[in-house]
C-alpha cells in the first residue's frame, strides 16, 4: 500500500468480487463528500437498475467518515444490510452509519474498502490544499469512477469453408442477428 494512493480524507478501494483481498483500483478521497449512484454528477457511478440516482454517500464531519444510505435497495456495510429508515407515512429517510477504518461497503455486488490515511501522514494531507483540476471551461473537474454492466459479445464459430467465412465477414452487421440463428447451413 503506497501513501501516494491516499487523498486528503482517505481512499476508497474497489475490491475483486471473488478475491476480497485483491484491490482492482483505488479512488483517493479529496472532497468532504463522495457520492455513489447512477446520476452523472455522482463521484462513483454505478449504472445498474437497482442503484438509485444518488444511492449513498460518504461524508466527513470533524475528520470522521459516515456513510449516508439513500437508495431503496440499501447497501451492505461490513456484510450487514443497511436500508434507509421508513417513517409511519411510508416516506424514506436517509440512514447514517459511521465508517471505521477498513470498512467494506457493497452496492450491487460491487465491494469497496474505505481506508483513512495512515496516522503519520493525516495531518500533512489535511493541511494540503484540495487539488484543483481545471477543465477547458474553467470548472473544477472531479475524478470519477464508472461501472457498467458487461457487454454481450457474439462471435460466430468459423466454418471449415473459407468462402463462407469471407461472405460472413463481408455481410453488414444486423442487430442481434447471425447467419447461424437464422437457420443458415454452410454448403457441404
Amino acid at each position: 500500500m503506497d501513501d501516494g494512493d491516499f487523498g486528503r480524507y482517505g481512499v476508497l478501494r474497489l475490491m475483486r468480487r471473488h478475491e476480497p483481498d485483491v484491490v482492482v483500483t483505488s479512488f483517493p478521497i479529496d472532497d468532504e463528500e463522495v457520492t455513489f449512484g447512477r446520476d452523472q454528477s455522482c463521484s462513483v457511478r454505478l449504472y445498474y437498475n437497482s442503484v438509485s440516482a444518488v444511492h449513498a454517500k460518504v461524508i466527513f464531519q470533524e475528520r470522521k467518515a459516515f456513510l449516508v444510505v439513500l437508495g431503496t435497495h440499501g447497501v451492505h456495510i461490513d456484510n450487514c444490510p443497511v436500508f434507509p429508515s421508513s417513517s409511519a407515512s411510508g416516506s424514506e429517510h436517509a440512514t447514517t452509519v459511521p465508517l471505521a477504518n477498513n470498512s467494506h461497503i457493497e452496492i450491487h455486488k460491487k465491494r469497496f474498502r474505505f481506508e483513512y490515511p495512515p496516522k503519520p501522514i493525516r495531518a500533512a494531507l489535511l493541511a494540503t490544499p484540495s487539488p484543483q483540476k481545471v477543465g477547458a471551461n474553467g470548472n473544477r473537474r472531479a475524478l470519477r469512477m464508472s461501472m457498467i454492466q458487461s457487454a454481450q459479445v457474439f462471435s460466430p464459430a468459423p466454418s471449415p469453408d473459407p468462402r463462407t467465412n469471407l461472405r460472413i465477414l463481408q455481410t453488414p452487421i444486423k442487430p442481434l442477428s447471425s447467419p447461424l440463428k437464422n437457420g443458415y447451413r454452410a454448403p457441404r
